[in-house]
């Protein structure tokens, strides 16, 4: 026992403040060494110490947290006795530590990583003393924060402990504290839960939606009922998020960077007087088309746009040339730009921001993957790039949402939204995103503005192609020829082949398996009967939008089905659009853009039609679908089609064997499919005979179906 009066003094030295140990002279006490601090008969203090030669015998120095904390004035006399820890009983197990900046003008935006912050941190401060409240300064990466509130939460809840190599630390922010905190060694943020936890369906009144409320719940809120730490883990899956990346070469720092909308903020261009020799700023003019449409083309205007577009021509010629501004504009509409804004000197280079190709997505599936790769959350059965090959024609919007929705599902395997929303808390701390849960969202969830939309081609060979001669297997071998000269040929980057024949001889499901097979990442359907009530102006303006989105995938296949119902012909007339005659005669021919290569396929079952109006010429080549034409032909779609039983067949056969016929397979699937209804209900074949003086081939196959039913 060594007790000593000392007199309280000033720390000498910032750096010896952030220590928050109190400092004497070597002559007192060790380096290192603890000590109890004394104020007056009923309060004690606990602190380490740092030997300095700066310091007086006889005094002890603390810093002005520490003399806050105390109570302490300079000069007042405190008793000092060594302690000793127990590090049996001592040792800290866990700290919680409030923070927040020490002084406001060191206020940061930036978020803090607190995984990073517990580490310096027990590393600066390992063998030191803490008590519940004590107030402590310590530099934390970027600048000063002042750490206080302290509480030592161990297994037995101590009020004083000793800091070692396995304490954990977990830090929170004061109550008005503006700073922002990430990583997993922070405290568990409370929240208001947006589900009221005895709310249920039934209680509503409805019922029998479990799938549909499912899916809504695990695409919009499934990360609102998971800890926040585990969201912010999940780096984007909280909601909607928008990037933004300083373009290269532009400047060591760039000075300012402005977003402005379509409302024109002209005072941004006072960065002019800072001079050639400040930072870069940079103006972005997103959707610009909306303020800068071709000056004139506002009909009953006032003139207010062309008044904005001479300002912003103004304003960026100026009277003296800087280059310390770049002005970027942003648009998907660039016919709208009045032209005079494009001419050099103005926004004079142009930037085609296409769809990124593999390595592209490869590297933004990197980026949106990253946190959940950083965290472990990201299954090892994961590979980024075969998500890339199966991603074709992916914007990085589309990937983004990609990533989002295989997260939610992921996170819906631990939530049950039925009655009641539940989470397995157990189960969802080793959360992970698998493989699965990319695969599932790219069949269920998120399809590519331009990519293949699957329930067309679902609707068009709902039955299958059904192979009943040559004609068809030379159809598909032709059409598979043409897939390869669109690929391989850089001297035809466009063509086009017309499929001709008369009706319902298959010639759209020819086309949409054609397409289908290409494996081009690009597949759209212009078919008339998604331009229903629309006018001329309108059609072609959809027709116009299919071949744009086309220009814009490396590889694509337009199908124009049924060109004679898109030019709205009747023979009584005989009448046509030819509005989109011209439309189409200019796209059927219109070259596509360097490195884009674009395969056309168009139907029709009058090709008279389209010799009068001079569109035949339009087309690459021509393949004729014919109808069946023959006995054998049709007893070869009846075995593909397997309908019928041996005996069924062969009462058919006897009928048209050897015969001239004439029928188109989609008009023989019809009849087949009537034949059945006969064979199950048998008293409709009354009637049947009744009409057999009409008897044509489609009939001898109706009836001879239906006669082998009622024959004993």
């Amino acid at each position: 026992f060594c007790l000593q009066t000392m007199l309280a003094a000033r720390c000498p030295t910032d750096e010896l403040s952030l220590t928050n140990c109190a400092v004497v002279n070597d002559k007192d006490f060790q380096n290192g060494q603890h000590v109890i601090v004394k104020t007056s008969p009923t309060h004690k203090f606990v602190f380490t110490v740092k030997s300095h030669n700066t310091v007086l015998s006889g005094n002890i120095a603390f810093s002005l947290p520490q003399r806050k904390w105390v109570g302490l004035s300079i000069g007042q006399e405190v008793e000092v006795t060594p302690y000793d820890f127990d590090k049996a009983r001592q040792c800290i197990g866990t700290m919680t530590i409030e923070i927040d900046f020490l002084q406001k003008k060191s206020v940061d935006s930036n978020p803090y990583d607190t995984d990073r912050m517990a580490a310096e941190f027990i590393q600066q401060f390992n063998c030191q003393a803490f008590s519940t409240g004590q107030q402590v300064g310590h530099t934390m990466g970027r600048g000063a924060v002042c750490v206080f509130g302290d509480e030592q939460v161990g297994s037995k809840g101590i009020e004083l402990g000793l800091a070692i190599a396995n304490s954990q630390v977990i830090f929170e922010k004061a109550e008005s504290s503006s700073l922002a905190l990430i990583g997993k060694s922070k405290t568990k943020q409370g929240r208001q839960s947006i589900i009221n936890p005895d709310w249920n369906f039934e209680k509503m009144g409805i019922g029998g939606l479990d799938r549909e409320f499912s899916d809504i719940f695990r695409r919009a809120f499934a990360s609102r009922v998971f800890p926040v730490e585990l969201v912010e883990q999940m780096g984007e899956c909280g909601g909607h998020t928008t990037q933004k990346n300083n373009p290269e070469g532009c400047g060591e720092t760039p000075g300012t960077m402005t977003v402005c909308g379509p409302s024109p903020a002209w005072r941004l261009f006072v960065f002019r007087q800072l001079g050639a020799n400040s930072g870069l700023h940079i103006i972005i003019f997103d959707e610009i088309d909306a303020i800068c449409k071709q000056r004139g083309t506002m009909q009953g205007s006032t003139g207010v746009h062309d008044t904005v577009v001479n300002q912003l021509l103004s304003k960026i010629d100026g009277v003296e040339q800087l280059n310390n501004i770049l002005v970027i504009g942003m648009t998907n509409r660039p016919d709208l730009i009045d032209e005079a804004l494009l001419r050099p000197g103005r926004l004079e280079v142009k930037m085609e921001i296409g769809l990124p190709d593999e390595n592209g997505r490869v590297q933004i599936l990197n980026i949106h993957t990253a946190r959940m790769r950083e965290h472990k959350l990201l299954g090892d059965d994961v590979d980024v790039r075969e998500l890339a090959v199966e991603t074709k024609n992916f914007s990085g919007a589309e990937l983004e949402g990609l990533v989002r929705a295989a997260q939610s599902t992921a996170m819906n395997r631990h939530i049950k939204a039925a009655t009641k929303v539940e989470v397995d808390m157990e189960r969802a701390e080793k959360l992970q995103v698998m493989r699965g849960d990319f695969l599932n969202s790219l069949e269920n969830d998120i399809k590519p503005a331009f990519g293949i939309n699957q329930e067309d081609y679902d609707s068009y060979i709902m039955n299958g192609i059904i192979v009943w001669g040559d004609p068809v297997t030379r159809a598909l071998d032709d059409g598979e020829l043409l897939v390869q000269q669109t690929k391989n040929s850089d001297r035809t980057p466009l063509v086009s082949v017309l499929l001709e024949g008369p009706p319902n001889s298959g010639k759209t499901a020819l086309a949409a398996k054609i397409a289908e097979k290409s494996g081009f990442p690009f597949i759209k359907i212009c078919s008339p009967d998604k331009m229903i009530g629309f006018s001329e102006t309108a059609k072609c303006q959809a027709i116009k939008k299919i071949f744009d989105d086309a220009y814009k995938s490396q590889l694509s296949c337009v199908v124009v089905d049924d060109i004679e119902r898109l030019l709205d012909y009747v023979p009584i007339g005989p009448r046509f659009s030819n509005l989109v005659l011209q439309a189409l005669l200019v796209l059927l021919k219109k070259a596509s853009p360097h490195g884009r290569k674009l395969l056309i396929i168009g139907t029709s079952s009058r090709k008279d039609v389209l010799q009068e109006m001079e569109m035949m010429d339009v087309f690459s080549t021509n393949i004729h679908i014919p109808n069946i034409t023959t006995g054998e032909q049709l007893i070869e779609a009846l075995e593909l089609l397997s309908r019928f039983d041996d005996r069924e067949r062969s009462r058919i056969s006897q009928h048209v064997k050897g015969k001239a016929v004439w029928i188109g397979i989609k008009k023989l699937m019809m009849i087949i499919e009537m034949s059945l209804q006969v064979r199950a209900n048998p008293v409709c074949v009354v009637m049947c005979f009744s009409l057999s003086h009409f008897l044509s081939l489609s009939l001898i196959l109706f009836l001879s179906s239906a006669i082998a039913v009622v024959e004993p």
